[in-house]
Formats: C-alpha cells, structure tokens, sequence
C-alpha cells in the first residue's frame, strides 16, 4: 500500500512517515492539500502552507467515512465531539482507511508502524481492485484465456485426437471428389463415351465407396466427441464447484449463491460445448483451408487470386463487429446472472413472497429481468446479422469472377489465362466452394468467441481466485484440548474498517464463556475467528498454544460443533441431516443425541420418523424443530469445543430449559462459547465477554459484573426493562385479555 504519494510543496517526503494528497478542505472547498503524518500528529497542508495540526491522543478514533463522490476523514471522540479533517477523492479511500487503522492500532497499543504491510492489489492497466485474482478479469488476454481452456482437453488427448483424425480423413476425401467428378464430365458425360463402362462404373463406386468411409468416419468422430465432451463437462463442472467450497466466507460473500450457480452450470455448460465442437472444428478448418489454398493456386493461381481478393475486407468488417458483439455479450451475461439471482432469492423465499402477498410484483420483477436479458442478447445478435449477409455477399463475389473469367477461358478468349475444360472449371469451383466453407466457418467464430470469452473469464475467476484462508505448507492435525486465546486481535471483514479492535482473552478448556454485547460488536465475528471462516488482520488466535493458521482446517473443524444462528437443514430426511457431520454414526448414537436435544419426541411424531423427508431447507419443520435437529446433530458430532450462536432462539421458555439441561451434560468437560441475547440464560457460564463498539470491555462471572456496573450491568437492565414493558402492555397497563369467544348462532 503506498502511503507516500506525494508531499506538499517546499518539503521532502522524508520529513513524515505518511503524506497523502486531499481535494477538499473546510466547506466542500476545492484545494490542493497534504496531509501529512508524523510519529505523533497530523499535519495539513493546502498548497505549501500548514493550516491545522492534530495530535494523535486529540481523538478516541480516527475513521474514514465513504460519501457521495469523495469520502472523509474524521476525528472522534463520541457523535456529538467528531471533526472533518480533510476530504478526498474515492482512489485514495483505501491508503486512507489505512492510516486510520495504523493510528488506531497506535492509540491503543503505543506502537505505531512505520510501513503498511497490507497491500491491496489493482490491475495495472484499469486500476481496479483484483480482489484477489490472478489477474484482472476485464483486462485479461482473450488467447492466453483460450489457451488455458483447451489446455484442459490434454487429459482427453486419444479420444480428441481419433476425433480430429476421423475429420481430417473425412476432409481429404471430400477433396479427392471433385477429381472423380471432373473425370466423368470431362471424359464420359461430354463427349458421351458409352464405350467404357467399366471405368464409368469403378468412378461411380468410387463415388459410393466414399459416401459410405464418411459414414463411418463420422459416427467414430461422433462417439469420440460426446466421448470428450462428457468428460470434459464433468470435469469442469467438478472443478468450479470444488474450488467454490474451498473459497474463503469473504471470498464467497461477495458473490450470490445465483451467480456461483450460473458459472458452476451454464458457463461451465457453454464451454463444454464450445470445446469439444469448435476446438475440434478449428483444427480441421484450418487444415482444409491450407489444403484447398494450396490446390487452388496450383490449378489456376490467377483465378485463385480473383477467388480470394475480398477476403481482406471481410476480415476487417468482421473485426470490428467482434469488439462490438464483445460489449453487447458481456452486458447480457451481466443481465442473465442478475436473471438467475432473483430466481434463486424469490425462490428460496418464497415463503416470505407468499405471506406478504408480494406474488404480483414479484412476477413484475421477474418480468423486467428477463426481458432486459431477451433485449440484451437480442441486441449482440441483431449487430451480427446485420453485418453478417454484406460480409458474406463480399465474400463470395470471388466465386463470380471465377465463374466468368473460368468461361472465358473455356471458350478461349483470354490466352493469357490459358485454357480450361469445363469438368475442371467445375473442379476448380467445387474446390472455391470448399475454401469458401472453412471461411465462412471462421468468420462465425467471433460471434462464439465474443460469448464464449465472457463464460470463459468468470470461470477462470472463481478457479484461478486466490483462497486467502489456506492450510499452512507445515499444518499439522492436532488432537484439540480446548484451551483458546486471543493476543490482540483486530479484525474486519474490509481491513480499513475493523469490526473487532485488539482483543486479548483467554478461555480455559472445559468451561462455559459467554459473549454478549450489542448487536454488530463483532460477537459472531470471535466465533467466525475461532473457525478459521476468516483470517485475522493483526495478532493471533491460538488453539492449545498453537496458532490456529498452523492447525489444518479439516482438523480443526472436525473438533468443533456449531449450532449457528439461522438454523440450515439440507434436502434429505431427518436422518441425513443429524448424520451429515458424522455420516458412520450408528443409529443408537444419533437417538442418543436427539434425546438430549430434546428432538427425539417430535422425530417419532412424524410420518416416517427419522426417515421422513425435511424438503427445502426443512420446510416441513416448525423453527423450534429445525434448531433442535441442528443441536442433536452438533451433540452427535461429539466435538472438544462447543460454539452455540442463538442455539436456543427459536425455542420457547419450557422446551429451552429442558435442552439447557442435556447441553450442560453435554457440555462438561468441554469448552463451550455461547451467544445469547437473552442474558438470563448466559448467567450461569464461568466467564462473560462483553463486547462494546469492537473492543473488549470486561470479563468476568455474573455477579462481578453486575457488582461493576458497567457495560454488561446497562445490557442487563435495558433488557429487564424492556421484559417488564411487554409483561405490563403499553402506557403501565397489564396485556388485554382475549375476547371471549361468540356463542354459537341458533
């Protein structure tokens, strides 16, 4: 990350550690500023003059704060003590945020780093953010692209190569054709020679037997092909989804589960097919073209050169039409995947659509999707076949002059042509005709290439994406005994906006901690940490002594069971879900830990019991059984630390209690972190964590932290408080009583 932009006039950027430019100072006013930092100060300069200096220890935290065509920096104490430092342009938000996060780091540590030692890589060309990618997706070479998508074919190369094989043989009898036929007018049709049908009958089978070699030819081609294509599909297919599992949550969270669906199967799909016909296609095109090129120049290189004068010209209409029909594909790719998008989200929620009566403009959304992706594509096709009919028609005004000037020559009117039978004259446009197919065929191709290279660079991004979370080369698989500690640990989903700001605590193996506080403290963000779902941006997180990153992630999360916030059940039976993080379990331990989950009940109570089908998303099950399935399949997991997230949330006060007391066997002699935002039922853990605005605030049990005061005993009240209000009903009054009801009607 440069911090060292540039520095104000008359000084030296030795003198600071950072200097960063700012186009706006005081009211929205235009200027030519610096902002300088030193080790203890920040130092503002508009032109060469100084106009404000800010001691680091002024402000509690300093922050940067995205507006509408420029962001901000501020200094503040609470909302009410806040200052605008200076304003800049939206290309220097991130070396910005950056000195922020230094500063801060500074102000509650007392060391201040003199380098960034993040860096934000852009693309050298456009300047946009890789978000890490190999290389920039818009600015990436389309023939490198085209190179590593047939490099996949290499471990089909047999079966592709009998295909290519069988085309190319199917190719050069084609050519041996026109000769057979040019013998038979020359020598047997015109001067009407009845007196061999010997030879006229050996041409005519000839002719047969040709038919019938590229009949077997090309259903070997076929089987080869589909061969390919199948595998190659998979194979592709498999990949994409491989490497989208083995992304990072921040990786992931940045795309919807729509358009990962659109590049596992469409893309993938287009591809595949792009491959295995025009790869193949290509080779052999090519070849014909050289073949016939070469055949045509020996027989007549003067008329060759009429048949091949306009193709220049058609090659450049061509050209400029691809960057065109490029533009319009990549906007309906654009338009399909926000079509596939609100597919998937209505679809999912459609529950949601449903009990808010919302189907009509849901339809209405659907509608406008789909029409934009129809226009969008439309629009890519009508430009090429506008242009297509004039290039062909260029194209084949050579075959013309062929023809006249080959007649010519028949009845010998141009000596310096020489001469020409009419069986050859018809041989040598067969054989135009045949150069012409292979360049018809090539001037489609941009067309398929400019929608085949949008497919091919979204899918080249998701596999070529760096995974950021990876096991270390030296990751060992380690027999967890529960101890965690976190040593001042920052934390945020982007690296200039921390959610969690030096946090530093340790939890003992075999006890109970809680983590309270706010919503948006970072509480779930600790138990993302505690599963590696993120890396840390400063400091560490430790597993019995040994940095979590040095731990492998399949170890690591084997020896943690989760019952997450929103309860998620796969498509399968009850059965299938309760055994999905331990599919050897025998069926007495998955009762086992249904009845502790207080599951059990409900799971007998259903048509089919344990192998009664969920549907999506377990449809079928109320929120109170959907969450006790996912505790049973925690409990089942049998895991060294248990993490629950709102385990209890959608249960009511009875059936909590009753769950409460299996987890707490369940939990004993292991180390257990739980979320709850009903404190109540975190007043019995070992140890409370509170959270405020990112930071550590206290520790402690219940009790002391009640006796402190603080931040947890103000949670607490406003919590009793709001109890109280909804006991009593609005205004003091107690909740009115439910009518009684009708008597019925005589």
């Amino acid at each position: 990350m440069n911090l060292l932009l540039s520095a104000p006039e008359g000084h030296q950027l030795s003198e600071f550690l950072f200097s960063l430019p700012f186009d706006f100072y005081g009211k929205a006013k235009k200027v030519n500023g610096h902002l300088c930092v030193t080790r203890e100060e920040f130092i503002v300069y508009i032109d060469s003059d100084q106009v404000d200096r800010i001691k680091f220890e002024e402000y509690e935290e300093y922050a940067c704060e995205q507006l509408i065509g420029c962001s901000m920096l501020v200094g503040r104490n609470d909302d009410r003590d806040m200052k605008c430092i200076c304003a800049f342009g939206q290309e220097n938000f991130i070396a910005f945020a950056e000195v922020c996060k230094i500063v801060n780091h500074y102000l509650t540590t007392g060391i201040l780093v003199e380098q960034s030692d993040i860096d934000e890589p852009k693309c050298p060309k456009c300047g946009l953010p890789l978000d890490g990618y190999t290389e920039c997706p818009y600015c990436a070479s389309k023939i490198k692209t085209f190179s590593k998508l047939f490099g996949r074919i290499k471990p089909y190369a047999g079966p592709f190569g009998i295909a290519i094989g069988c085309t190319i043989l199917s190719e050069l009898l084609n050519v041996v054709s026109p000769q057979i036929n040019k013998i038979l007018i020359d020598d047997y049709v015109q001067p009407q020679n009845t007196s061999h049908w010997l030879g006229f009958g050996a041409l005519c089978a000839a002719m047969l037997l040709i038919v019938v070699i590229n009949t077997i030819l090309d259903w070997a081609n076929m089987k080869a092909s589909r061969y390919v294509s199948l595998n190659l599909g998979q194979d592709l297919r498999q990949d994409v989804f491989n490497k989208t599992l083995d992304l990072s949550m921040a990786s992931i969270s940045k795309k919807t589960a729509g358009d990962l669906i659109n590049r596992v199967s469409n893309d993938a799909n287009k591809l595949q097919s792009f491959m295995t016909d025009n790869g193949k296609n290509a080779v052999v095109r090519l070849l014909s073209l050289v073949i016939v090129t070469v055949i045509v120049f020996v027989m007549n290189w003067k008329l060759a050169l009429f048949a091949i004068l306009p193709i220049p010209f058609v090659i450049l209409i061509v050209k400029k039409a691809y960057n065109i029909i490029h533009m319009y594909y990549g906007r309906a790719w654009r338009f399909q995947n926000a079509h596939s998008k609100l597919l998937h989200d209505v679809l999912n929620g459609i529950r949601v659509v449903k009990s808010c009566g919302t189907e009509e403009a849901e339809i209405e959304k659907y509608r406008v999707a789909s029409e934009k992706w129809a226009k969008s594509a439309s629009k890519a096709e009508i430009v090429w076949y506008l242009v297509w009919p004039f290039a062909d028609f260029m194209m084949t005004i050579g075959n013309y002059f062929v023809l006249y000037f080959g007649s010519l020559m028949i009845l010998q009117r141009i000596p310096a042509f020489g001469t020409m039978t009419l069986g050859e004259l018809l041989q040598f446009t067969s054989y135009i005709g045949m150069l012409y197919n292979p360049l018809r065929w090539l001037m489609q191709l941009p067309r398929q290439i400019a929608d085949v290279s949008v497919s091919a660079s979204k899918v080249f991004e998701i596999l070529e994406e760096h995974t950021d979370v990876r096991d270390d080369e030296n990751c060992v698989d380690l027999d967890i005994q529960g101890d965690i500690s976190f040593d001042h640990v920052f934390f945020g989903y982007k690296i200039y906006n921390p959610v969690l700001k030096d946090i530093t605590c340790h939890l003992e193996k075999g006890k109970m901690y809680g983590i309270v506080g706010h919503s948006g403290v970072g509480k779930s963000t600790m138990i993302n940490l505690i599963l590696r779902l993120y890396d840390v941006t400063q400091g560490s997180v430790t597993i019995d002594g040994v940095d979590i990153r040095k731990i492998s992630q399949k170890s690591l999360r084997s020896q943690v069971g989760v019952v997450l916030q929103e309860t998620y059940l796969f498509e399968g039976t009850v059965l299938d879900n309760l055994t999905y993080a331990k599919p050897d379990a025998t069926f007495e331990e998955v009762v086992e830990a249904a009845k502790i989950a207080h599951a059990h009940e409900f799971i007998t109570k259903l048509p089919d019991g344990y192998n009664t089908r969920v549907g999506n998303k377990g449809y079928t099950l109320s929120g109170g059984e959907r969450q006790r399935v996912a505790i049973a399949r925690a409990i089942l997991h049998d895991p060294k630390i248990i993490i629950l997230d709102e385990a209890t949330a959608s249960l009511d006060t009875e059936t909590e209690r009753q769950i409460q007391e299996g987890l707490n066997e369940l939990c004993k002699g292991r180390t257990t972190i739980a979320i709850a935002h009903r404190l109540s039922t975190l007043s019995n853990a070992d140890c409370l964590i509170v959270l405020d605005k990112g930071r550590l605030a206290e520790v402690g049990t219940h009790d002391q932290l009640m006796r402190r005061k603080g931040v947890y005993y103000s949670l607490v009240m406003a919590q009793r408080k709001t109890t109280k209000m909804k006991a009593v009903g609005p205004q003091g009054l107690p909740p009115a009583k439910p009518a009684p009801n009708p008597a019925p009607a005589n």
